[in-house]
């Protein structure tokens, strides 16, 4: 008995270090470029991000804690991001960025969590519809070097972190179509959803769509129907407490502000392109292996779906959103007719967030079926294939990269600065100019808005910078004359400004920054946030809520532990 219990443990040990190693080395190939020259580098997102993280990283060292306003971050300006955006992961990249001297060990060290995090996600995803390791292992190298985690490396986009955790999501999809065997739990359920709305909001959308067709099935299998709806509006519940934070801010802000939409893209260049063979399988490219390998697993599940039903629903769901994401589907005629939806959505790309992880994990379910059905020489062959297909990744996305840091000069024009110890330097030097969220007066292009921040970007050096007690920022500047002087900041219908000691309620141009009257000589002003009660209290439920199942799971883990 005794060695039975030390076999299981050792075999329980073995399935976590599989995928971590694994995703450990493949991180390691993709950014050998960066670990080889220690140059950091200014990625696509990467600016908009750590200005995000450096504000809450000022915020946790000096104790001066601002929810909603920005004193520290995005140039200083009082804007309002991170309470709209990942908030509670904004803090805990801040505290990260406490144990790291410089830009680009914060950088090294996030990339291989990204590819952790999405290694043990998809190996255990694997695992749990009893796919072999050996097999899980290939689904993992698959999953690790296509679409946005591989893209990570290469902009540093925020849907990445969206896509490591759909695996987990789709977890909890299994337990819901399987809900006749054995009751999902309802805290699991509601929890990773509430992870996924507390670091990429927008996730949460495809993490709802790729649950729901298991959520139907799971409800026609299901012989207690209506225990099962119960359970659902309790993880519903348990979902609203623990992001009473998040859903508390939009509130908040988007009824009493007009907020700027983010950069608008075409959704037509931005979906995946299946008609021509791209050099990469990210963004809105496929290789013609990845392809070719979509396809020989949608002809296997027509001909053999008797055989398995879970791999042909899970194959067929992954196609479904592989053709949303795709230039097949028609979205010039959504962005005619609905422009805010694809305004909002900005890259049709992103629905491959669910597409690829549901069809490696079809694939893998094939895999499996032929080890046992036919015997492991013809497994073996078709396992051997599908590595083939992952080493074909491997190079295409390291060749992608590459290429990106060779023939985009940009890319490390800030590696200095990303380099030396310290984290203002870099932070003073990348301005960000992106419209997220600005309280703007009537509806502008994005792309005015960011010519608009561009143009007045020369009139910040006019002004000193000062983040107060209370989450509170002061600006001094001096005039020689009295004039209307536009500053730097951004004014929101809860935001308090007073000039020379006196609140004022200012006039604002388009993109709602103040235009005061100063006087000759020195002039300070004071911004802040006037927070109502009710919000506060929301934020407070949210963060108590989190400790309280903080608390939970250790003393539980601790009971698991003993036994």
């Amino acid at each position: 008995m005794k060695n039975h219990s030390v076999e299981k443990y050792k075999n329980k040990i073995i399935d976590y270090l599989i995928p971590i190693i694994l995703s450990l080395v493949i991180a390691t190939v993709l950014i050998w470029t960066e670990l080889t020259t220690r140059s950091g580098l200014t990625l696509d997102d990467t600016a908009f991000h750590f200005h995000r993280f450096y504000d809450t990283y000022q915020q946790i060292q000096n104790h001066n804690f601002s929810y909603f306003q920005m004193n520290y971050g995005m140039g200083e300006s009082g804007r309002i991001v991170n309470a709209l955006y990942g908030p509670f992961f904004a803090y805990l990249m801040g505290s990260l960025l406490l144990f790291c001297s410089s830009w680009l060990r914060f950088q090294i060290l996030i990339t291989y969590l990204i590819f952790l995090v999405g290694g043990l996600g998809i190996y255990r995803l694997s695992r749990k519809v009893k796919i072999s390791q050996v097999v899980s292992s290939i689904v993992t190298a698959l999953f690790l070097t296509t679409g946005y985690i591989a893209y990570w490396p290469r902009s540093n986009a925020f849907n990445s972190w969206g896509a490591v955790l759909i695996p987990f999501v789709l977890i909890q999809g299994i337990n819901l179509l399987n809900n006749h065997k054995t009751r999902f739990s309802w805290i699991s359920l509601g929890i990773v959803m509430a992870i996924v709305a507390q670091i990429h909001l927008l996730s949460t959308f495809f993490s709802i769509l790729a649950l729901i067709p298991f959520f139907i099935y799971g409800l026609v299998l299901s012989e207690n129907k209506r225990q099962m709806w119960i359970d659902v509006f309790k993880a519903v519940g348990l979902f609203i407490v623990l992001t009473a934070n998040v859903w508390g801010a939009f509130l908040l802000l988007y009824p009493t502000n007009q907020m700027a939409s983010p950069i608008d893209y075409s959704p037509v260049l931005t979906a995946v392109n299946l008609s021509v063979a791209g050099t990469s399988t990210m963004w809105a490219s496929i290789t013609e292996v990845t392809l070719l390998l979509f396809i020989v697993q949608l002809i296997y599940v027509i001909f053999n779906f008797k055989s398995s039903k879970l791999n042909t629903f899970v194959t067929l769901e992954g196609i479904v959103f592989l053709y949303l994401s795709s230039n097949l589907f028609p979205w010039q005629f959504v962005k005619d007719t609905l422009p805010a939806v694809t305004g909002y959505l900005q890259f049709p790309n992103r629905f491959t967030v669910v597409a690829y992880p549901l069809l490696f994990l079809g694939i893998g379910l094939t895999l499996n079926e032929l080890i046992k059905r036919h015997g492991k020489k013809l497994g073996m062959i078709a396992s051997a294939l599908a590595i083939v297909v992952v080493l074909f990744n491997v190079r295409a996305d390291f060749n992608e990269i590459n290429n990106n840091i060779t023939y985009n000069k940009g890319i490390t024009s800030n590696a200095k600065e990303m380099k030396e110890k310290g984290l203002a330097p870099y932070i003073n030097k990348v301005e960000i100019n992106s419209p997220d969220y600005l309280p703007v007066r009537k509806k502008i292009k994005s792309s005015d808005i960011t010519g608009m921040l561009m143009s007045m970007s020369p009139q910040k050096n006019n002004f000193e910078q000062k983040a107060l007690s209370n989450g509170r920022l002061e600006l001094t500047w001096k005039d020689s004359t009295s004039k209307v002087t536009t500053l730097p900041i951004f004014i929101y219908k809860q935001s308090e400004l007073s000039l020379n000691n006196k609140v004022i309620k200012p006039k604002v141009n388009e993109i709602g920054m103040p235009q005061v009257q100063s006087r000759k000589g020195k002039n300070t002003a004071i911004l802040s946030f006037k927070t109502p009660i009710w919000s506060t209290i929301l934020l407070y439920i949210s963060i108590l809520s989190w400790v309280l199942l903080i608390i939970y799971g250790v003393f539980r883990w601790v009971k698991i532990i003993k036994k």
